[in-house]
């Protein structure tokens, strides 16, 4: 019997680090291909920070394509972003793991204003223009660029082959990009990383539907192994 196989559709640096979270024993039991379905790219827009009282990242990539924090104030969605903007100089504080939480905690503090989101062009969230709505004068600034690619021919081939393969999906936009190129889904377990990913798979149903307790990479990866263990998936 094949191994099943684990297709990750980030971009290759995101994949990579995935893997390394991975048990090395659940790794030696699955075959890995990477496809990304994600190309990022900097925008070389200026961020421009006068007058600006803080800023907000929702993404890692926010961070590394904006500015030098300089000891500045960041709010935060997630650990991850949040380690990332502090190693970049941000006074940085989690307010949250999803863009509803963030803009929860921080119409609830009312910190002050106005604040800048640095954010990528296909984002979630409407964050700006609810903490406006708010009281809190907020504008975004668009740093990266998220452009859509297609599945590799390889991985094509394997998703069309009846054997199973294992996808852990990331974001909406990923997700809806692969219920247009996954040939066949009945042989596909989806790991979703939260159920706003997994409804972005639309019409389509693959084999078993596992979402994450949490929107953490972290989480994704305690849902693979616990269903490899389980015989779910391997």
């Amino acid at each position: 019997m094949n191994k099943p196989m684990l297709i990750l559709t980030r971009p290759a640096p995101n994949a990579n680090a995935f893997l390394d979270m991975i048990a090395p024993d659940l790794l030696a039991r699955v075959s890995v291909l990477i496809s990304p379905l994600l190309q990022i790219s900097g925008t070389a827009t200026p961020v421009l920070m006068q007058g600006i009282e803080g800023v907000i990242f929702t993404s890692a990539n926010g961070v590394a394509f904006g500015p030098d924090g300089l000891g500045r104030t960041a709010y935060c969605v997630g650990a991850k972003t949040t380690q990332a903007a502090k190693e970049k100089g941000w006074r940085a504080q989690i307010l949250g793991q999803n863009a509803d939480e963030l803009v929860t905690a921080l119409i609830k503090t009312q910190p002050n204003a106005p604040l800048l989101h640095i954010c990528g062009h296909h984002q979630r969230g409407d964050i700006a223009s609810r903490l406006s709505q708010a009281g809190l004068r907020t504008t975004a600034v668009t740093v990266y660029d998220q452009t859509l690619l297609p599945l590799s021919d390889q991985a094509k081939h394997v998703l069309a082959s009846g054997e199973t393969c294992i996808v852990p999906l990331f974001s909406p936009r990923t997700a809806t990009q692969f219920a247009r190129e996954c040939p066949d889904f009945h042989h596909v377990v989806v790991i979703a990383l939260s159920r706003a990913v997994a409804d972005a798979l639309g019409y389509q149903k693959p084999q078993d539907l596992l979402i994450a307790d949490e929107p953490t990479a972290n989480s994704m990866r305690l849902v693979l192994e616990t269903a490899v263990d389980w015989g779910r998936l391997a």
